[in-house]
């Protein structure tokens, strides 16, 4: 019997990007599965919704358009769920390329653990040769994965939070349903400091008593450009990761002894040269400057609620 998938593109201003997205997914292997494709344009001046109506003219995986007019990635991603008709939805970002098997491997995976979500493998795709300084331990800050590092990890390190990225990810409709969408006072709305929508959904699966695993072999090939390979942009990612932290509550690290060790490390690693571990720790302490400025501005929000 067919399993109606969903196959959820958020887009914003990317299409160019967004058409070779799309190629990759008429591209994928689906024997036996009822699939559809759902572009939600998220306030695009572009000409993203031609893009979608050329391709939905040809592709054999009936593709619909959509258009959300208010701002933010999570406002898009909660509308490609309201629109849904799957049992399952998968969320592919708009400069994210599929390997064939990506959605059957992510299917298999969340059937045979009975899992509410698998995020899958995120490798880079670099338009450039990245600088020396940005080396495996700096991942992460791109939202990709090292594979080298996670082929010799044992299933528990892979399913572990820091691990799951929305851009490579796939929900049972009834997960959603039970835990709720994405926040949408977080995640990116233009150049605001807010981020970690989907790490705060992940977790907030997590701490219900949801089931969220790692799938490596359901992957995509993530575009790294060349702003974002300096030094600059991941302070500032690692700025409003910290910043959306603050908003969404619970547990948290960045208490001022994390500052006082990372900034200690950053000065060994100069003096060592070694640029990989420095970039590493002055990325630390932009996060911990954004958490707490989150913090300063949720203070200064409620002070003005309650005059």
């Amino acid at each position: 019997m067919a399993i109606p998938i969903t196959i959820a593109v958020p887009t914003h201003n990317r299409s160019q990007l967004l058409a070779a997205t799309l190629q990759s997914i008429e591209a994928l292997h689906l024997p036996g599965f009822e699939a559809e494709c759902i572009v939600v344009d998220n306030r695009s001046t572009d000409d993203t919704s031609a893009v979608v109506a050329d391709f939905a003219s040809h592709s054999r995986v009936p593709t619909r358009y959509v258009y959300e007019g208010a701002p933010g990635s999570s406002c898009a991603r909660n509308r490609a769920v309201e629109e849904a008709r799957g049992e399952f939805i998968l969320f592919i970002d708009d400069d994210a390329l599929a390997e064939p098997g990506w959605a059957i491997e992510m299917l298999a995976e969340i059937e045979r653990r009975q899992l509410d979500a698998g995020c899958g493998m995120v490798l880079p795709r670099w338009c450039q040769e990245p600088p020396g300084w940005l080396g495996p331990s700096l991942y992460v800050r791109l939202a990709v994965h090292d594979p080298a590092r996670l082929a010799n990890a044992s299933r528990s390190e892979c399913d572990t939070l820091h691990n799951y990225f929305s851009a490579n990810v796939g929900f049972r409709r009834r997960a959603l349903d039970r835990f709720g969408k994405f926040r949408v006072d977080l995640g990116v709305v233009g150049g605001n400091p807010m981020s970690g929508e989907d790490t705060e959904l992940f977790a907030r699966i997590m701490a219900g008593g949801g089931r969220i695993g790692f799938v490596p072999r359901a992957r995509v090939h993530h575009l790294i450009p060349p702003e974002r390979m300096k030094r600059s942009y991941l302070r500032g990612k690692s700025f409003a990761f910290g910043y959306g932290s603050a908003l969404a509550g619970g547990r948290h690290h960045n208490h001022f002894d994390k500052l006082v060790r990372n900034a200690v490390r950053l000065l060994v690693a100069a003096v060592r040269g070694d640029a990989e571990r420095t970039v590493y720790h002055e990325l630390e302490c932009a996060n911990y400057f954004g958490y707490w400025r989150g913090r300063l501005d949720l203070i200064l929000r409620q002070g003005r609620t309650n005059i």
